[in-house]
């Protein structure tokens, strides 16, 4: 019986997780076959693998065609853009934060051929050269308890601008005229604004960070911004301009600090950083090197109109991390780029719920605050969780998270600390969550499901005890000032 109520208990929040996706689906659709088209097509992105066509989509979902999957992309009438609002709300419902982050950064899919939109030979980051691929801009929701993808903005190359043939294959609205990727940035942050977006800082690499009209407009905004820029980068210091990379010159040996940017799965992540003031009150120049070689140095140039101490301005340069993590979820465990749509629309419809899908495993796997956190014993794993649509867009209509996903595993504070007897389990990650659906959503027996857990709870102390030992090495190797 205990092992029996282990299963139900970790297992039946997934059905409620299910509801909360339909309910955000359905007032977008007017009719009811797009609805459950639409819902079939996010929980098949939740359990596909590999490529996710309509085809494989299908088969998972249990149609006996992919044609519904295929005009629910290419042929039903429904506003994307609504669906992606709503996603927006879900996320805000869970994880606003007034101290949030909005990181901005761009990835590529790498395609074949050239009819799929906005597909062209053009610099892939993935990969550090010149690809035939798609290049999308997004922005990341970034807090404390956890991130995720919130909008995302399709480059169109000059290419596909003056080439009527190929936008009209392709579909391409009249009015989609050339922006570059800074322009596309401002888009996405003014949406974010339009939509009351709580947040307090962005960040992006130097593609942004050298925008002067993008840092302009979030300097209007009155918000903070730690961008990256590059060593030929200009600003103004009491004795005149210089580019940041002479000013490293002049950084004394005694103004280096080794500080933490953020925790990884390894421990923290310690680089040596320095700053260095400009004539304007409010802006910075940040410098950042490795400790073990000084020649790899990255500059940011950073506006904090409220003030900022170095920790501040440090710890929110290592905000722009997590939104690689989720790149990493959206194309790994979602197929985000394993599409096979070539549309316009199409391919905006495929990645918005794929936004949706990795907004519901980010919402779940977060971690819990002192306000949401739930005895076990108040749970009741036979409740099937129904949820009032009047409801939706309060925090109160999300599920609980089973107290069995929590962390628990301790970390080393000190480079000669001994292992615990016991090295507790990590918190549920994205990865994890997604197999607890595929066996929530499965029709195998409860002995088969206790089997699959067994295999969860493994891995998850398996990851404590390396992550462990990972830390107290790197406390060994760095000091932990």
């Amino acid at each position: 019986m205990a092992a029996q109520a282990m299963v139900e208990a970790d297992l039946a929040v997934w059905p409620r997780w299910l509801d909360v996706a339909m309910l955000i689906i359905s007032p977008v659709f007017a009719q009811a076959r797009s609805r459950r088209a639409a819902f079939d097509y996010v929980c098949a992105l939740l359990r596909a693998d590999g490529r996710r066509s309509c085809w494989q989509l299908a088969e998972l979902a249990g149609h006996a065609t992919p044609r519904r999957l295929q005009a629910l992309l290419a042929e039903y009438v429904w506003d994307a853009q609504v669906l992606l609002e709503r996603v927006r709300g879900l996320l805000l419902d869970a994880l606003a934060d007034p101290e949030a982050v909005l990181a901005i950064d761009e990835t590529a899919e790498l395609k074949a051929g050239d009819h799929t939109v906005a597909v062209a030979p053009q610099y892939a980051g993935i990969t550090g050269q010149v690809e035939n691929c798609q290049t999308v801009v997004f922005l990341a929701y970034v807090t404390a308890r956890a991130h995720a993808l919130m909008d995302f903005a399709l480059y169109l190359p000059k290419t596909w601008i003056g080439d009527p043939h190929r936008r009209a294959r392709a579909q391409v609205p009249d009015e989609i005229g050339f922006a570059t990727k800074p322009q596309l940035a401002v888009d996405l942050v003014r949406r974010a604004v339009a939509g009351s977006v709580p947040f307090a800082w962005i960040v992006a690499d130097e593609v942004y960070g050298r925008a002067g009209k993008l840092r302009a407009y979030v300097e209007s905004l009155g918000k903070g911004y730690v961008f990256t820029v590059p060593t030929s980068f200009i600003v103004t210091c009491a004795d005149g301009t210089h580019t940041v990379k002479t000013l490293l010159g002049r950084v004394p040996a005694n103004a280096w600090s080794q500080r933490s940017c953020g925790a990884g799965c390894k421990g923290h992540r310690w680089y040596e950083w320095a700053w260095i003031a400009t004539t304007s009150p409010t802006h910075w120049v940040l410098v950042r090197r490795n400790p073990a070689d000084h020649t790899k140095v990255t500059f940011f140039y950073c506006h904090a109109p409220h003030g900022a101490t170095l920790a501040t301005l440090v710890r929110i340069a290592g905000r722009r991390w997590p939104v690689e993590t989720c790149f990493q979820a959206a194309k790994s465990i979602l197929g985000i780029d394993a599409h096979q749509v070539r549309l316009w629309h199409s391919w905006h419809r495929h990645t918005v719920l794929t936004l949706l899908a990795a907004a519901i495993l980010a919402v779940a796997t977060a971690a819990p605050t002192a306000q949401t956190a739930t005895d076990p014993s108040d749970l009741d794993p036979h409740d099937t969780g129904s949820i009032d649509p009047a409801d939706l867009g309060t925090a109160a209509a999300l599920p609980d998270q089973p107290a069995g996903w929590r962390e628990t595993a301790p970390l080393p504070v000190r480079p000669d600390q001994l292992p615990p007897p016991d090295h507790g389990r990590i918190k549920v990650t994205i990865a994890e969550a997604r197999r607890l659906l595929t066996i929530a959503t499965s029709t195998a027996t409860t002995t088969v499901r206790f089997f699959h857990l067994r295999w969860s709870d493994w891995r998850r102390r398996h990851q404590a005890r390396a992550r462990w030992h990972h830390w107290r090495t790197r406390l060994r190797r760095y000091a932990t000032t």
